[in-house]
């Protein structure tokens, strides 16, 4: 519900409310820059619309139904001309006006002046003069399209200028088209050596090409910088790797591996193609935005508004990226086939017959709720200051994660360092194996309507555990409930020792006993946080032999088999991985400690192994686990 509210008039004088919509942020582009006193626009296909408080304006939705005139423009009602400034200058003069503008910072008035000096008589020279002058100014402004065509790039001649070539590898980094930007650089390296600033735009590319091309990330400083950084927008490249969009039956598209990849392998480390940060640490509210669709009467809390609107701008001033979004599923939302009209790209936020927009409804289907990073979230559940369900109002989308269907037990996961999200294999995948992760997190409480959890998405999930808790009578849900309940009134006893142990023990034998299906085709997720528990009380005694039967326990319950997790010389082994979850790494670490204090220093370092795997898997890297696990601890 944020917009501009002006007032504005017709060429007979009469005068109505108009509110534009989907405007940049205030902080970017004030109002009176975008509509000030005396602009003159035409209205493509307006309309009235009832207010709030029960008045009426004219709404403008669509960024492309709003045509900015210049005072010079023939459709200028002949009756406001006389009111008009006239046009003063030759193009010489409105090229100076458009520089002190842009000097001072007021970026969109320069481009207006450049415009109208386009308009002039003057040389061709002086035309790419003024062009390149634009480029700056639409640079920055983040209309990168526009800047790379005002360089003239394509139609540079033998000896190209150099701010020319700098401003077109500008606009092309900062559409992520890495490699032809670093041919441009180099090339500009080559006949402008002393520009020291190309020089190290060039390196910069260089890395981008570098971790687009091999999935080499420097991990560490990706932390570093989406801790420094707010917004956690990070300067990186995305790296797909062996993936490929193929259709999939009654799914529409689907992501697969094209050659078989082992757990925790790198599949995508991606730039978000939008992403609005919402501060989870104020402690406040009072600037959470919502966002409300009238049509599904459903509203979003946090980032969604100010994403919605992010999308919408990128859209409008960079066509170019418009079809890696639109593309995206939109359920069965038809939208417009024209992408340019007077010149201007159509961004297709509103319809003709009703309230959805086709933005907001392909964002509500793809959209993304993340942390600042994995590894804050990773730390908050190893300190037990969050919970497994927490939401996040900082959002985004991600192009070629969208691709990926959900399973409540997915054999990928996604993490996140700022605005990039990184998956990684959660399981051995065979090449051609569709990748699918949970869009919320499974708990493992079986609620007697589970297809209701996805309607938003607008599918039945039928996965093994969603089967199963259909399958499952309400008198064992209900049995498996008080057995839960009772293990938590033991927690908060103020009574220890071994009894109170052994009455744990026996209830979660019970929980587990009302299970049917095995763990290994539908794991027992209510079943591995109490283990672990009862894990820690073993570790403390010390009962080694418990400790590491209770482990075992923890990974059954999680769909893991494996051998040699016992005080035998024998290997220790996980021949199938089960469900992954951010406290396995505790329990893996249990492991470690088990078999170092027996002595069986092969089984220690390989359950170090599977530790750093399961954390490298929920925190999408492991530079940091030595940090995270000092061994003081």
């Amino acid at each position: 519900m944020t917009g501009i509210l002006v007032l504005a008039e017709d060429a007979c004088g009469d005068a109505t409310l108009l509110q534009l919509y989907q405007q940049e942020d205030e902080t970017i582009r004030p109002a009176t820059d975008i509509v000030g006193e005396g602009s003159i626009f035409i209205i493509k296909e307006p309309f009235f619309k009832l207010t709030a408080s029960g008045d009426y304006s004219v709404r403008v939705d669509h960024l492309s139904d709003i045509a900015y005139l210049t005072s010079e423009d023939t459709r200028v009602p002949s009756s406001w001309r006389p009111r008009l400034r006239e046009l003063e200058g030759s193009a010489d003069s409105l090229k100076l006006e458009g520089n002190i503008l842009l000097g001072k910072g007021k970026f969109w008035e320069a481009i207006d002046k450049y415009t109208t000096a386009l308009t002039q008589s003057t040389s061709l020279h002086e035309k790419k003069v003024i062009k390149r002058n634009r480029s700056l100014a639409f640079l920055k402004t983040k209309q990168y399209d526009a800047a790379f065509t005002d360089t003239g790039f394509q139609t540079f001649s033998e000896e190209p200028s150099e701010k020319a070539l700098f401003r077109a590898a500008e606009a092309l980094y900062h559409l992520a088209r890495y490699d032809e930007c670093r041919q441009v650089l180099e090339q500009l390296c080559n006949i402008f050596p002393a520009n020291k600033e190309a020089a190290a735009t060039l390196t910069r590319a260089q890395r981008r090409c570098t971790e687009s091309s091999t999935g080499e990330f420097d991990f560490k400083l990706l932390q570093a910088e989406a801790k420094k950084y707010q917004p956690p927008h990070l300067d990186h490249a995305t790296y797909v790797g062996p993936l490929q969009v193929r259709k999939v039956k009654g799914k529409g598209r689907g992501l697969f591996v094209t050659k078989s990849v082992q757990v925790g392998d790198l599949l995508l480390c991606e730039k978000a193609f939008s992403h609005a940060h919402v501060d989870e640490e104020g402690g406040s509210n009072a600037g959470m935005k919502l966002l409300m669709n009238v049509e599904t009467m459903k509203g979003f809390m946090g980032g969604q508004a100010d994403l919605l609107r992010m999308i919408t701008q990128k859209l409008f001033k960079n066509a170019s990226t418009a079809s890696a979004f639109t593309d995206l599923h939109h359920g069965d939302y038809e939208a417009v086939d024209a992408k340019f009209v007077d010149g201007q790209p159509i961004v297709d936020t509103l319809t003709q017959s009703s309230s959805s927009f086709l933005v907001e409804r392909t964002m509500s289907l793809n959209v993304f709720g993340c942390p600042v990073t994995s590894l804050k979230s990773h730390k908050d559940l190893k300190a037990n200051k969050a919970s497994e369900e927490k939401e996040f109002h900082s959002c985004g989308i991600w192009i070629k994660a969208s691709y990926i269907n959900h399973s409540c037990l997915g054999n990928v996961r996604r993490s996140f360092i700022g605005d990039m999200m990184i998956v990684r294999a959660a399981e051995y995948l065979e090449a051609g194996t569709e990748l699918s992760f949970p869009y919320e997190a499974p708990d493992g409480v079986y609620t007697s309507k589970p297809g209701q959890k996805f309607e938003s998405w607008g599918f039945v999930c039928n996965c093994a555990l969603c089967e199963d808790i259909k399958a499952t009578k309400s008198a064992v849900v209900t049995q498996r409930r008080s057995l839960l309940d009772q293990m938590n009134r033991l927690c908060k006893s103020s009574s220890t020792g071994n009894a109170l142990t052994k009455k744990f023990e026996r209830s979660l034998k019970a929980s587990n006993e009302t299970y049917v299906r095995p763990a290994e085709d539908v794991p027992r997720l209510l079943l591995w946080d109490p283990q672990l528990l009862l894990t820690r009380i073993y570790m403390q005694q010390p009962d080694l032999a418990k400790g590491l039967e209770s482990m075992g326990k923890i990974l059954q319950s999680l769909g893991f088999t494996f051998t040699g997790l016992d005080r035998t010389p024998s290997a220790f082994v996980v021949t199938r991985w089960g469900h992954i979850v951010d406290h396995l790494v505790e329990a893996f670490l249990h492991a470690r400690s088990a078999f170092e204090q027996s002595k069986l220093g092969d089984k220690a370092k390989q359950a170090d192994q599977y530790a750093r795997v399961v954390y490298r898997v929920v925190v999408g890297e492991d530079t940091s686990f030595d940090k995270t696990y000092p061994r003081s601890s």
